[in-house]
């Protein structure tokens, strides 16, 4: 099972930052499901490979993340817990969030460097020109 301590760490810490970066923040209002729970995500902590695939084999007639809030939730949590690591829906997607949240601050870092890069070969080179 899931260190209940260290993912409410990692979560507070992730989300700090996002609320702290307007442009994270931003990016975390556009997230959808499918995003959050990617299939990679999906293969990597639970027994499913897609959401849909989870949905699906839940037998609870879902067709879409919108209806797991109809279900009884002491049977989702049951289901959850022993196809995953988490014991409960709400520990599941705090892990996916912090998942999301990585990717997305590893590659706003990316992005944040090739930017700080390309500002300086461009001064280089107007430099250069100047000459």
């Amino acid at each position: 099972m899931i260190d209940v301590k260290k993912l409410e760490y990692e979560f507070k810490k992730y989300m700090d930052m996002y609320k702290a970066d307007p442009e994270l923040g931003h990016l975390m209002q556009q997230m959808t499901f499918q995003e959050l729970f990617n299939e990679k995500f999906m293969k990597e902590n639970s027994k499913f490979t897609s959401l849909d695939d989870m949905l699906f084999r839940s037998d609870f007639g879902l067709t879409n993340p919108m209806e797991i809030e109809k279900v009884n939730q002491d049977k989702w949590n049951a289901f959850i817990a022993k196809n995953t690591e988490c014991e409960n829906w709400h520990q599941f997607g705090k892990l996916a969030m912090i998942d999301w949240m990585k990717t997305v601050i590893d590659l706003w870092e990316q992005v944040r460097e090739k930017r700080a890069k390309e500002a300086k070969e461009a001064k280089k080179a107007e430099k250069k020109n100047r000459k």
